[in-house]
C-alpha cells in the first residue's frame, strides 16, 4: 500500500473483520471482541485496519470484504451476532470474489497488451475454519481463482503455511508461478521491513565484494 502498487485486496478471516470494522463502526465483529478469545482482534489491529483503508483508498485500491458469514451452526448470515463468530466465507462473497479476479483478469489482459508485463497475485493464509469441511467452502472456491489467474497469464504466489497446505489439498502446485513454504515472513519481505536473516546474509555479501 505504501509503495502505491497494490490494485486489489480480497480480504477475509480476522484481516476482513477488522477492515469492515474500520469501516463501519456499527459493525458487530462478535465474539473477536473478547480478549479471552483466541479469535480476538485488539483496538490497535482496527486502527492499524483504519489507516490501511485510508492509504489505500487514496491511492485507488478497491477492498474486496466480505457481505456474508457461515456461522459455527452452518448458518448464513450478512452479519455476526454479539456471541458469535465467523467460520467462513458465505456464497455472496465466493461470487463476490469471482467478479473481483474477473475485473483483475481483465487488467492483467490490457497490461499484458499495453507490453507493461504480466499482472502479479499474491495469495496468503485461508479464508476460515478450513480444516473442517462445512467450513472450507470460500477457501475451497478461492484456490480456484487462483488457478483461473495462472491461466489468464497472470503470475500467481501463494505464500506457503496455511495458504499452501489448502492449495496442495484442494488444488495443485502448477496452478500458480511458485507457493513458498513460509507465508509469515513472504508478508514481512513483502513489507516494509526486512527480514533479519535475510539483511545479514545480504550485508555478508556486501562485505566480501568489497573485501575483493
Amino acid at each position: 500500500l505504501q509503495r502505491g502498487i497494490v490494485r486489489t485486496v480480497i480480504a477475509a478471516g480476522g484481516l476482513a473483520i477488522a477492515l469492515k470494522k474500520a469501516d463501519d463502526e456499527t459493525f458487530e465483529i462478535g465474539l473477536a471482541k473478547d480478549e479471552s478469545q483466541k479469535i480476538h482482534i485488539p483496538p490497535s489491529r482496527i486502527d492499524q485496519a483504519r489507516r490501511m483503508l485510508q492509504l489505500g483508498r487514496k491511492n485507488g485500491v478497491e477492498f474486496v470484504l466480505p457481505v456474508d458469514f457461515v456461522m459455527a451452526d452452518g448458518s448464513v448470515s450478512p452479519t455476526i451476532p454479539r456471541d458469535g463468530a465467523q467460520f467462513d466465507v458465505g456464497p455472496k462473497t465466493c461470487e463476490q470474489h469471482v467478479a473481483a479476479v474477473s475485473a483483475f483478469i481483465e487488467y492483467h489482459k490490457k497490461k499484458v497488451g499495453a507490453g507493461q508485463g504480466p499482472a502479479c497475485a499474491f495469495h496468503n493464509g485461508v479464508f476460515g475454519k478450513f480444516e473442517e469441511e462445512p467450513f472450507s467452502q470460500g477457501t475451497r472456491k478461492f484456490i480456484g481463482q487462483l488457478k483461473r489467474l495462472h491461466d489468464a497469464g497472470a503470475e500467481v504466489y501463494v505464500g506457503g503455511g496455511e495458504g499452501g497446505t489448502a492449495l496442495y489439498r484442494y488444488g495443485d502446485e502448477s496452478w500458480v508461478t511458485h507457493c513458498f513454504t513460509a507465508g509469515g515472513t513472504i508478508l514481512k519481505a513483502l513489507g516494509t521491513e526486512p527480514i533479519p536473516y535475510i539483511k545479514a546474509l545480504y550485508l555478508k555479501v556486501r562485505r566480501g565484494l568489497r573485501g575483493t
